[in-house]
């Protein structure tokens, strides 16, 4: 059987990996001299309280080569991996897919190992690692898995906007200059992935605005009457992704519509109430 690795910026829920036997590698965040692993020793609570107690935003990492070496073992020892499909999220943001095409060279050729770009993240990168996992129980090659990959990739859409801006400053995702602008005029920003590099979607004034530019981006992009699959995103935002999540169910009555806390691999360079739509026709 051909088994799925991915890393822990794919946002699926716990129940959904272990019921396809998933294996997550999980990204490095460090605070000062303190490494952690996301979701393994470091929460989303314990996360948000240590930025406002140490008042400093951390870093993040890649995994190690030891750390996909030893997901990628694991696996070749059980006697049912055929191959194993490692998919990540996108190259042009991380070196978590380098990392895992460099560890992937160094491997015994038995079992083989294919790295996918998702050239995507969060649900994104999760839909994707979903439907592998699914077509792979079902008994799919690997180049039929590879060529859905292929197909979904193009098709998925990701909006998403920033309410914290000190995050995105102290990351380097927005200037100084540009961020005072933007919260001395209640501008917000929202952004979108596009080839798998982060563009500016739009600028508005005010988060009612925000939220109804991804509402309308989303739905413009989505066919309505193909079935689709979408999902909420949000950091430390419940609330404003349920308004969201209602609000595209009753414009998207076919859809599977899920909501999700958006990865600490990602929030670490937007902050707390950032919410964002993914979504792509089946």
């Amino acid at each position: 059987m051909i088994r799925i690795v991915t890393d822990s910026t794919c946002d699926l829920p716990a129940e959904l990996l272990a019921q396809h036997r998933i294996v997550v590698v999980p990204i490095n965040i460090q605070f000062g001299q303190e490494t952690y692993q996301e979701r393994l020793d470091l929460d989303d609570a314990a996360f948000y309280r240590m930025v406002d107690d140490r008042n400093m935003i951390p870093t993040t990492s890649q995994p190690s080569l030891g750390q996909y070496q030893t997901a990628y073992q694991a696996l070749a020892a059980e006697p049912d991996t055929s191959a194993i499909l490692s998919i990540h999220i996108t190259s042009k943001l991380s070196g978590t897919y380098d990392s895992a095409v460099t560890t992937a060279r160094q491997m015994p050729q038995q079992p083989p190992i294919t790295v996918f770009d998702s050239l995507s993240g969060s649900m994104g990168l999760g839909f994707m690692v979903l439907e592998a996992a699914e077509m792979a129980e079902a008994g799919a090659t690997q180049p039929e898995i590879i060529a859905r990959l292929e197909a979904v990739r193009d098709r998925m859409h990701i909006f998403f906007s920033v309410e914290d801006l000190r995050y995105a400053r102290m990351s380097g995702r927005v200037g100084l200059a540009r961020m005072l602008l933007v919260t001395a005029l209640n501008i917000k920003l929202t952004l979108t992935v596009h080839e798998g590099k982060l563009a500016l979607f739009k600028r508005v004034r005010g988060r009612p605005k925000a939220l109804e530019a991804l509402i309308n981006a989303l739905t413009d992009r989505l066919k309505m009457d193909l079935p689709a699959k979408v999902a909420i995103i949000h950091a430390q935002a419940p609330e404003t992704a349920e308004q969201v999540r209602a609000a595209l169910a009753a414009r998207l009555r076919g859809a599977q519509v899920l909501v999700r806390d958006l990865s600490l691999g990602i929030a670490v360079h937007f902050g707390p109430g950032t919410v964002g739509v993914v979504g792509y026709n089946l």
